[in-house]
This record gives structure tokens, sequence and C-alpha cells, in this order.
């Protein structure tokens, strides 16, 4: 009797032991369907706008090895949220969330630029005005509002289960399980760190990785994402040193190298005016999306937007720049011009050196050093936001001693319904601050007028043609008609710029196509047509017009400059000089050569690899390096 009475009395302790045994079971199987869910909803929406296969043919084809690695890691995720919570609800639901907003973004970055969403894009979150303006409030609020509602609508469903069915008390919520909590916790924080690391020599999760067969293509991430897909592609471009150290850096090599490019500087500048900027204003203008349609195979366009461009190129030092982007990038290029430095030459990981390089440093090398004080006031002028990548940090590490942004502006006319500052205005703006400066002024401006969101802009698009669907076909005729109206803007800066009294030279160039063009006209046209801008160098007094290469690339303009107005070179422009004989155009897309084919580097000549070698050697010295001759390279060499 006692024994049965014994056994009787142990079995509820039994059957509540399995029953929460059971619960672990279940609770850990459904943190692992979550991390299924979130891992396949995001390559899924990745792949919806691949620019080169079906969604299902991509998805089909990621690497099976590699679909399950990123679930895990999504897994160690969710865990973590589970052990800092200790209920399922909450961990699912703001894992959830927060894979909405990653996918959102990345659909739309897709979408508008075929480009996928970095880390780095975290930084945006902090910019709340331009992803408003650039997805619009309906947008925007309806993505705050998914965000908000997937954690609560979570909890809601597992208060109605509850009221139904009493609950049993949850493993991970007791206070004997903390222990438990607590090492889940530590484990999946520990994998998510090491992955943080990805980048870093040696990393464990890297090492998995590669042995489950990626493919890298650290040339073009949205091939990347696609090869690998979402997870891996995110892992791939977590922060990463800038720059691997070249072999052979030293400080004997660099004073070796700033020795042989100010011997070249010296020759040139034998045959150079050292007063040919002397009281001049130097101005550098990027022409947001500003390019040539009637480049386009493919394509009718109802009007010749450009005409003054055109025949002011026509008499002008002037060419073709290959950008490093297509339907964005701004920052990018405008870096390269700024310093003369090629993305190239960075690691894939570094995708805005505005964000990822200038601001964390007190001074950072650029043309300012040789072009800018004591012999010119310094100010940058962008007619939008201040915080726009992080333009408000990065233009006072560069040299500029003044900024204006749009909150600082006397004009900011716009023009019809398009809520950008007109080039117009921004010109007038430009020219107010070169008749108000009393010393030679180092202008750099950038204009938004052709920014997007392209729709609904004017009354009177232009009839655009071609293999386009009716949204496009829209967006586009309203482009059109704005690069008309920034040729209008264009005349009327030079013939103010003609009346002014003070020495003025210009150099303008675009800086990308806008994304708004299809695949199906790209594909009629050469690879690099997609990255190929306009750019002249104009100024307000007699200069040579100078033969330039088929393609040039951005951080090679200033140089154009120099050698239009006859100007005096620093070692720095020296070894640009001679690079742009040899590999005119580098960037992460292509490299060409002097005849605008594209190239490897294996293709170079010895003379190309040396002066490569050494072009790669400075930019290191100057970004991640000692800093041997960064300022030696940036000064003109004093005449015998």
């Amino acid at each position: 009797m006692f024994l049965k009475t014994e056994r009787a009395a142990r079995r509820p302790g039994r059957r509540s032991t399995a029953r929460r045994l059971a619960l672990a079971a279940l609770q850990l199987a459904l943190t692992i369907v979550v991390a299924a869910v979130i891992t396949i909803g995001l390559e899924t929406v990745h792949a919806l706008n691949d620019p080169w296969v079906p969604t299902a043919e991509r998805l089909t084809g990621l690497p099976t090895d590699l679909v399950l690695l990123g679930i895990f890691l999504v897994w160690s995720f969710v865990v973590l949220l589970f052990s800092l919570t200790g209920r399922l609800w909450a961990a699912a639901g703001i894992a959830l969330a927060v894979a909405t907003v990653i996918a959102f973004a990345d659909y739309q970055k897709m979408l508008q630029r075929t480009e996928p969403v970095y880390p780095s894009d975290t930084i945006y979150l902090l910019q709340p005005g331009f992803l408003v303006e650039t997805v619009g409030p309906t947008v925007a609020a309806a993505l705050a509002l998914a965000a908000i509602a997937l954690p609560v609508l979570a909890w809601a469903l597992v208060r109605l289960v509850r009221r139904r069915r009493p609950r049993p008390e949850p493993l991970l919520a007791r206070r004997p399980a903390y222990a438990l909590r607590a090492v889940a916790g530590v484990l999946s924080a520990l994998v998510l760190v090491s992955a943080a690391g990805f980048n870093q020599p040696g990393n464990p999760v890297r090492e998995i990785y590669e042995d489950a067969g990626t493919t890298w293509a650290p040339w073009n991430q949205t091939e990347n994402y696609a090869r690998n897909g979402f997870v891996t592609g995110t892992l791939y471009n977590v922060p990463a040193p800038a720059m691997e150290r070249p072999e052979g850096y030293d400080a004997a090599r660099m004073t070796e190298i700033v020795e042989t490019y100010r011997a070249v500087a010296a020759e040139t500048n034998s045959t150079r005016d050292p007063a040919a900027l002397a009281e001049t204003n130097v101005v550098i203008v990027l022409a947001e999306t500003f390019t040539d349609p009637l480049n386009l195979d493919g394509v009718e366009v109802g009007l010749d937007p450009l005409p003054y461009t055109r025949s002011l190129m026509a008499s002008t030092t002037s060419g073709t720049m290959l950008s490093s982007g297509f339907g964005g990038g701004t920052a990018n290029v405008e870096f390269e011009v700024l310093t003369g430095m090629a993305l190239y030459n960075f690691q894939a990981q570094v995708h805005t050196p505005f964000q990822a390089l200038v601001p964390h440093r007190s001074e950072f090398p650029s043309f300012l050093w040789s072009l800018g004080a004591p012999d010119r006031a310094t100010l940058a002028i962008h007619p939008y936001l201040a915080s726009f990548y992080r333009r408000d940090d990065a233009y006072p590490v560069l040299g500029f001693e003044r900024a204006e942004f749009r909150d600082d502006m006397t004009h900011t006319d716009t023009i019809e319904r398009d809520p950008h500052v007109s080039d117009a205005a921004t010109f007038t703006e430009l020219l107010d601050e070169l008749r108000a400066s009393d010393e030679p002024l180092l202008a750099n401006v950038v204009t938004m007028q052709n920014h997007g969101p392209l729709s609904g802009k004017y009354d009177d698009p232009v009839d655009v043609v071609g293999p386009i669907d009716d949204a496009r076909t829209e967006r586009l005729g309203n482009y059109v008609r704005g690069l008309a109206h920034s040729d209008d803007a264009l005349a009327g800066l030079v013939a103010d710029l003609e009346a002014l009294d003070e020495r003025t030279v210009v150099l303008l160039y675009g800086d990308h196509l806008p994304s708004s063009w299809p695949e199906a006209v790209l594909d009629l046209n050469d690879e690099r047509t997609r990255y190929e801008t306009p750019w002249f160098v104009w100024a307000n007094f007699p200069t040579e017009k100078v033969e330039t290469p088929p393609v040039l690339g951005p951080n090679f303009l200033v140089n154009q400059m120099l050698a239009t107005v006859g100007a005096p070179v620093t070692p720095y422009n020296a070894l640009l000089d001679e690079l742009s004989r040899e590999v005119p155009a580098m960037e992460r897309t292509m490299m060409l050569d002097p005849e605008g084919e594209e190239i490897t580097e294996a293709d170079l000549s010895p003379r190309g690899k040396e002066l490569l070698e050494d072009y790669r050697l400075v930019q290191y010295d100057m970004v991640v390096g000692e800093g041997h001759v960064a300022r030696e390279m940036l000064e003109v060499p004093a005449g015998d």
C-alpha cells in the first residue's frame, strides 16, 4: 500500500518533467523554424530584384550548405533574443521585425540602384529625414508600423492561445533555469561576435563558409550576393581594414617614391606657369545624375537635352568619365575627385569612404592641401541634408573651412513639383559666395536637381521611346526634362562667370546614370556605357584644350584641370599623370587601357604594374599607414 502511494506521488513529477522537456524541445524546434523562415524570406526578397535570372532560378541555384549556414547564424540571433527575454513570442516577434526592416531596405535599394543593402547602411537609421524622402512618407510609415506590429501581433497571438488553453510554466522562464538561459545566450553571442569579425585574418566563421564552397566576387557586390546568397553576402561586407598592407611598405620605400615623383613633377613644372592659378577661383561641380541619354543605343529621346553642354565640350578640355557606380554612389565619385584616390585600391568592404574612413580622422589627404589654404578660402555647397553621406563630418576633415547645406542656403528655389533645389538656384548661391569672398575661393558644389525620385516632377516630360515599361518611361521623361533645365542653368552660370571680374576655372562632371534605365536598354549597350558620364574644364580666361583618353577615371580629373590652365603639379599629381597614361580608368567594375578597352592587371605593361604598385603604396600610406609622405606628396616642389 505504501509503495503504491509512493509511486503515485512520483508520477505527477515525472509527467511534469516530461512536459517541460517536451515544451523545451518544441520551443527549440520553433526557434529553428523561425530562423529558417527569416533566412529564406530574406533570400527570396533579395532575389526578387535579381538583374540576371528569375527569382526561382536564383533561389534554387543557391548552394545548400551556404543556406544552412545562414539559417544557423540567424538561429543564433533568435536564440540570443530568446535567452534575453525568456519568451519565444518576444524573440520571434523582434527577429521578424528586424528581418522585415532589412528585407524592405534591400528590396528598395536593389530596385532603385541594383545594389544590395550593406551592414554599413545602418547609419541611415540615424537619418530618418533622408529615408522618408527616399521612399516617401506613406511607405516609411507603413514600414515603421510593420516593425512595431510584428512583436505586438506575436504577443497577442500568444495571449489568445493562453486564454483558451492554460500554458505550462515555460522552462526558460523558471528561476532555476536562468543558468541555462545564460549559457545559451553566451554561446549564441559568441557565434554572432565571431561572425562580426568575418573579415579579420583567421576568422573561424569565414573559414567554415569558404570550406562550404563560397565563390566570392569582390569586384561586384550585386554579383557577390547573387552567387552566395543574401546572408553570406552580408557577412562578406561587415567592416574590414580599408586596405591590406602592400608588400614592401616602409619609410624607406615611401621616401624613394616621393623623391621619384618630385623629380617628375619638377620636369613637368619646368613648362608650366607657377602663377597660373594665382588669384583664381577654382570651382568643382558634381552635377547630380548628369549624363547624356543620346549615348544610349536602343532609345529615342524627343529632344537633345544638352545642346549647350555639347557645344561647350566641343571647345574645351572635356571627355567621358568612368563612374564608380550605376544609379547611385555620388559620394564615392566625389571622394575620388577630391582626393585622387581610387576605390579600386580599397578592400571590397569599403563602400563609402565619406562614412567609413574620412570622419574617423582629424585630417584626410585631399587636393585641398595643394589648392586650398593659404592661397584660397575653401567652401562646400550641397543643397541637401547635412548628414547625407556624413558630409557634415567629412568636409571639415578633407580641409573645407565652411560648408553650406540646404538649410544654410539663401537660394533654394525649385522647379515645378521637384522637391530638390534647382541647379539654377545652386549656381546663384555659388555666385553670391564668389562675389562676397575677399580672397580667391575653392568651391566644391554638389547639385541635387536630378536626384530621384523622378516621377511627377514636371508638366512636360520628354518623350522617351524604347524597350521600357510605362512607369519607367514616365520617370525617364521627367529625367530628360530635368537635364534640359540643368543645361539651361549651366548656360546661365557660364554667362555670369564670364561677366565676373575674377579669374575662375570650373571642373564639372556627372556622377552616375539614373537607375531608371532598365536592363532591356542597358543590354543593348556595352557594359562600359552604364558607367559613362560627361566632364569638362572651362575658364573665363584663355586656356589650352588638352587631349584626353577616351574614358577617364574620377581620380584623374583634377589633373586635367591643372593641365588645362598650365598650373604646376605636386609629386602626387605627377604620379597620377604617369599612371593615367597606362591605366586611365580603374573602378571595381572594370579597368580600361588608353584606348578605352577593358583589361585586367595581368594585361598591364611592366611600367603600368610598377606605377599601380606605387599608387597603392601612396594611397595606403595616406589612409591606413604611417603617413610618411602624405604631406610631401601634396606639396608643389620649390622652383629652382
